[in-house]
């Protein structure tokens, strides 16, 4: 059984649709913020009602779903709100699927109240709620605007109390990495979209992984890897935009062709779906490690915090502009960067490319003790067992580490890290950089800054 955080959400009043007699239905999403004592973000109405309810019950569907085993999940999404968008995030209970809901301000005929991140509540009469809005309804949205009950004496909290998993805690962490490296690969249209994913087969334990490919202006799955192919296990995790699919204006398929990691972006006249697979069926992003050289070798805790200062809930976190207003050239800053997503300072829009602000309601001050192959990495140096066996200089750097039966040879290259350890034989660097590599790196780190 994996890990987790006894975790308590607190609402003032469930989600769901308020019918008035006299006055518009209104849809409200609850928050839980204990941090603050109204988190009342945005009310307003909604210009495509029916849009919007297809998006949310889209992501209630990924966080209430386990995609490889039948477990029960209730994990509620998380929702940052600024001047220019509604997002909302969430993970599968398996931890191999992120879904993103973005609502641009040009969504709404509203206003936005406070910026900030809270956990919203996802609960059955919500989603039925979602269910029966409808275009032509005139609906009111908002998001908290009654949790100042909070602080009135009898009025009862809604309280859930989960499990919460600390993979998940890690995925939100790890899949901002990833997605700073995810390629637009091919985009048709909904119609052609929609004819293509009602065309996957539903099986959730795939033997082998199946292709996507372009088929002129359309899409079709082969069994055969090609150039420009994307690769996918477990096609049921991809269906679960179908729904959407009908209303929608396109998709947009994108992948990180070194890890086998797709995403697919729903886009609608206003806003868009997010869906991120990971390379396989049982694999989550909790486990991937590819922030693991950041955390080993990060920048120095002032650089971090003064680029920490800049953070001012943007939807679009302007590098460059950083750059000028520090004095710090393009790579400290996104350095800084990474590692403030490992905090859940900072998440990453592929689709946009660039990162955004937003500030997770879970504690993340311990992530690094969530990474095993770092503690491990940090354990080889601290017993002064590496040697270097190449001359200082020269490219690539050797060293050698002893393992458990074996010596392990490991190279630190500009052209890529590697060693010759079983993980990364099995995994080659995909999924991070093995224990070995990570303590090379920082006893290297270590000699370069004494010489």
């Amino acid at each position: 059984m994996s890990a987790a955080l006894d975790f308590t959400y607190q609402y003032a009043f469930p989600s769901g649709l308020q019918n008035k007699p006299k006055g518009k239905p209104t849809f409200s999403l609850a928050t839980s913020n204990p941090e603050q004592a109204s988190p009342y973000f945005f009310d307003g109405q909604v210009k495509s009602p029916r849009i919007m309810g297809d998006m949310l019950l889209t992501l209630s569907d990924v966080v209430r779903t386990h995609f490889f085993l039948p477990r029960p999940v209730l994990l509620d999404p998380v929702l940052t709100s600024n001047e220019n968008l509604l997002r909302l995030e969430g993970f599968s209970g398996c931890c191999g699927v992120y879904a993103r809901v973005d609502l641009p301000a040009e969504a709404f005929d509203g206003e936005c109240h406070q910026r900030g991140t809270t956990n919203v509540d996802f609960n059955t009469p919500m989603r039925n709620a979602l269910l029966r809005l409808r275009d032509n309804e005139d609906v009111q949205f908002s998001v908290g605007k009654d949790a100042v009950v909070l602080s009135r004496e009898g009025e009862k909290t809604i309280e859930k109390k989960v499990k919460l998993p600390l993979r998940w805690i890690k995925g939100f962490s790890e899949v901002q990495s990833y997605q700073t490296g995810l390629d637009l690969n091919m985009e048709c249209s909904a119609t052609d979209a929609l004819r293509f994913v009602r065309s996957l087969p539903n099986t959730a334990q795939p033997k082998m992984p199946s292709f996507v490919v372009s088929a002129g202006r359309s899409l079709r799955l082969s069994q055969r890897a090609q150039k420009g192919a994307v690769q996918i296990w477990g096609t049921h995790r991809v269906k679960v935009i179908e729904a959407l699919l009908p209303r929608a204006k396109s998709l947009r398929v994108w992948a990180h062709q070194d890890n086998g990691i797709s995403a697919w972006e729903v886009c609608f006249a206003s806003g868009s779906f997010f869906l991120m697979i990971s390379p396989e069926v049982y694999r989550g992003f909790s486990g991937e490690g590819q922030l693991l050289s950041d955390l080993a070798t990060p920048p120095s805790e002032s650089l971090i915090s003064k680029v920490k200062t800049q953070l001012k809930w943007q939807s679009e976190i302007n590098i460059d502009y950083i750059s000028d207003q520090l004095d710090l050239n393009h790579s400290q800053v996104s350095a800084a960067l990474a590692v403030l997503s490992s905090r859940g300072l900072v998440g990453f829009d592929a689709a946009q490319q660039h990162y955004f602000h937003r500030e997770l309601p879970f504690d993340l001050s311990t992530v690094e003790d969530m990474q095993p192959r770092l503690k491990n990495a940090r354990k080889l140096l601290q017993n002064k067992i590496i040697k270097r066996v190449s001359a200082v200089g020269v490219n690539p750097a050797v060293y050698q580490i002893p393992g458990t039966d074996i010596e392990h040879r490991v190279e630190l290259s500009e052209l890529g890290d590697r060693c010759t350890c079983p993980w990364y034989s099995k995994y080659l660097g995909k999924r991070g950089p093995c224990k070995h590599i990570l303590a090379a790196q920082l006893f290297h780190d270590a000699s370069t800054e004494h010489s």
